[in-house]
């Protein structure tokens, strides 16, 4: 929860230094000492960091250790690039931007992100204030509170040509945003984070590393099968068994989770996953398929599209394409 106290993100990224530094020693005095800052800051400073993911408490301080590394390799001057990774981890700061980016006012994009997550602080203002501050420290906001970078719009409906699509997903920003329009907020609430950085990565590594891309798609795509036949299959499956993403969709369907039109296109998106990502040389011919930016990017919209059309068949037995 963000405090009420407002703590300057500098100052939190001190004090999260002096967590990671401190690792098993760090306790609330020591750690004031070691950041020569009050106790109460540190207090206020280990709620946000919480409310971020980038700690937890049970009954010491742990420092999740992709973030321990980055800080441990970031001179004091760039430790807004922990911030900003979080931010941009972040699902009600997603929203919050995503509102931005349609137009609303940060006092306006605020309110309705907290309708949706009243438990992110005790007051609207307070959510508000973290995350102007902790955005324009980032550099993902201005100081006026208007997203800093072009967010160019993006085509969510499939009708644009994909040349257009991949001029406009340049940031993770921008691709959390299009993550979020396409798929709506209860989608995106469903899906775990590791899911929505993969599949994030589906996008932003096509063009540089099509076989890292397609890879990170068919991760991305394989966890959220999973966690669909976890939450909406029966008991006598065991999803968590099951390795690859056939095998879970074969699941999917004996529980009658999704329909053969989803299972065709599933397997297509798995065929391209091990000939483009997954695996080494082609069995029939011994040799690597060549993979090219188009194809992975058509992978990761591809999968995007699926995972709308296969949560809204389990939850709801709505048919989408």
């Amino acid at each position: 929860m963000f405090p009420a106290y407002v703590v300057p993100p500098e100052d939190i990224t001190e004090i999260l230094f002096a967590l990671s530094e401190l690792e098993e020693r760090a306790d609330e005095k020591t750690v004031a000492q070691f950041a020569d800052e009050s106790e109460r800051k540190v207090r206020e400073s280990v709620k946000v960091l919480q409310e971020l993911e980038i700690v937890v408490v049970d009954g010491g301080y742990t420092v999740d250790i992709e973030y321990s590394d980055l800080i441990q390799q970031l001179p004091p001057g760039d430790r807004n690039a922990v911030i900003e990774k979080a931010l941009l981890r972040h699902q009600p700061f997603i929203d919050y931007a995503t509102y931005l980016n349609r137009g609303y006012s940060s006092e306006q994009a605020s309110k309705m992100v907290y309708a949706a997550y009243e438990d992110l602080a005790s007051g609207q203002e307070y959510m508000q204030t973290y995350f102007e501050r902790l955005g324009q420290y980032a550099g993902i906001l201005t100081e006026e509170g208007d997203v800093s970078i072009e967010v160019r719009e993006i085509p969510t409906d499939s009708t644009h040509s994909i040349e257009q699509l991949r001029e406009s997903l340049d940031s993770e920003l921008e691709v959390r945003i299009y993550l979020d329009e396409i798929l709506g907020e209860e989608l995106m609430s469903f899906l775990d984070e590791d899911t929505k950085t993969d599949l994030s990565n589906g996008y932003l590594k096509h063009t540089q590393s099509p076989r890292d891309s397609i890879s990170a798609t068919g991760r991305a795509f394989e966890d959220f099968l999973r966690n669909v036949g976890d939450k909406y299959g029966s008991d006598d499956r065991d999803y968590g068994s099951a390795s690859g993403i056939v095998p879970v969709v074969n699941h999917l369907q004996g529980d009658d989770l999704v329909k053969r039109i989803h299972k065709r296109r599933v397997f297509a998106l798995a065929e391209i996953r091990n000939k483009g990502g997954a695996h080494g040389d082609d069995t029939e011919v011994l040799e690597r398929w060549d993979t090219s930016p188009e194809v992975a990017l058509d992978s990761a919209l591809t999968a995007t599209l699926l995972v709308r059309s296969v949560y809204c068949y389990a939850s709801e037995e709505r048919l989408i394409l």
